[in-house]
Order: C-alpha cells, then structure tokens, then sequence
C-alpha cells in the first residue's frame, strides 16, 4: 500500500482556512461563470436582460420577477462577489489580508444563492479565536 500522508499544519486554525480558502475559490469561480454565461446569453438573444427595469417589467408572475431580480443581481454584481471571493480564497490560503476576506465575505452575502452560503460560513469562521492564529504573520 502506498504510505499517504496527511497534510500538517503548523498553526492552529490553518487547516479550516485551508478549507474555507478553497470553498471561496470554487465559489468566486461559479460566481464568475454564471455571471459570463448571463452576459452572453443576455448579448445574444435577450438584450433586455441587460437592462434590469425592462426585464423586470416584462416579467409578469412572482417567479418570472425573482428570476429577472436574480438575473440581474448577478449581471450587475456578480462579477464582483467572484473576482473577490477568489482574492479572499487566495488570501486565505496564503493566511493574509484578513480585512479583504471580511469585506469580500459581506459583499458576497448579496450572491445569492451560492455566494451567501460560502460568505455565511466565512463569517461565522471569523468570529473563532483560533482561526485568527491562521492569519498570524509568520
């Protein structure tokens, strides 16, 4: 069998933020491709989608205006929530810039669905004493 070891951590708190690094990776990810799939579907068949009021106005039941609200929540910030959950990840990985992760997390509470869930458990993680030693300067 082969002899595979686990990773070791030197700080406490390190190995969660290893792994909350990754889940706001993977997130700004899907954040960043839902909002380009959007775009080019908004570019090439629906141009009102670009245009919130009107895709809101056309819409004419509960569901149609929620999925024209999301549609547009994530045209508009989308590309943002994504660009920053993937620098609040790659902070997290390298245990720096702890301000970024928490302004990064409170933007992405607004990403609905799959952006809320990750800056949720962000949050929650920041409030614990010892993920605080995973930013410590080394």
């Amino acid at each position: 069998m082969d002899d595979v070891s686990a990773p070791t951590f030197s700080r406490p708190g390190e190995g969660y933020l290893t792994a909350l690094g990754y889940l706001q990776i993977g997130t700004g990810s899907l954040s960043l491709l839902m909002s380009l799939m959007l775009f080019f579907q908004a570019m090439f068949s629906h141009s009102e989608l670009l245009n919130p009021v009107v895709a809101f106005d056309s819409s004419f039941d509960l569901l149609d205006r929620a999925i024209a609200t999301y549609v547009s929540l994530q045209l508009s910030i989308g590309w943002i929530a994504g660009a920053l959950q993937l620098a609040a990840g790659i902070c997290c990985l390298h245990g720096r810039h702890l301000r970024l992760v928490g302004v990064a997390s409170l933007v992405s509470l607004a990403n609905f669905p799959h952006g809320t869930m990750a800056a949720i458990l962000m949050v929650l993680a920041l409030r614990r004493r010892d993920l605080a030693h995973g930013f410590a300067p080394r």
